[in-house]
């Protein structure tokens, strides 16, 4: 395997990080670069405060349960946790890695770590994590992903425990789930997170 030297929290943050490299070179295909400084238009700003909604959308499945059979054009409702990477989130683009916590655990629930990335979920096994896992993304009406970042989004952190409602994206099997999201309900924060 590609990765069979590195030990297995290095080879999860290489396998995650191909994946969102991947999915974010195909997003950004035929896009005009833009400068870090650049502002994010303001459509995309809309974009993202209408995709939040007040209340849980109903019928949530776990992140493992959809995985089984993942079907394209499928709308579903997933619950899971900002957690499955040292950096669920795409610096400047509207994705996040959501894991399953009844599969995953981050470090901030494992009496005595003192991890200081609790979200990176390093003590699980990497084809545990994998398959725990699903890339979440937001694109605009054109089909682009939204070139503005999650994080800080009514509160999004690590760590957060999001509703997500959307559709199951062109990709999609049952070893990758990438979930194009209209709605997110974030949980109110548990003062136990980190």
């Amino acid at each position: 395997m590609l990765f069979d030297h590195l030990n297995p929290t290095q080879t999860t943050m290489k396998y995650t990080t191909l994946i969102l490299c991947s999915a974010l070179a195909l997003a950004s295909c035929g896009e005009k670069k833009s400068t870090p400084d650049e502002a994010a238009p303001a459509s995309a700003g809309a974009t993202l405060e209408t995709l939040i909604v007040t209340s849980s959308p109903a019928g949530a499945l776990s992140i493992t349960e959809a995985r089984k059979s993942p079907e394209v054009g499928k709308v579903v409702t997933l619950e899971g946790k900002v957690m499955g990477h040292v950096d669920p989130f795409v610096q400047g683009r509207a994705m996040l890695i959501l894991g399953d916590p009844a599969v995953i655990t981050s470090c901030d629930l494992r009496p005595g770590d003192s991890c200081t990335t609790p979200w990176d979920v390093c003590c699980d096994d990497n084809d545990v994590i994998k398959a725990a896992t699903t890339t979440i993304q937001v694109l605009d009406q054109d089909g682009m992903l939204i070139k503005q970042g999650l994080k800080g989004l009514h509160g999004i952190k690590e760590l957060s425990e999001l509703v997500v409602q959307g559709t199951i994206a062109e990709g999609s099997h049952d070893d990758n789930l990438l979930i194009n999201a209209t709605k997110i309900f974030v949980k109110p924060s548990n003062p136990s997170n980190h």
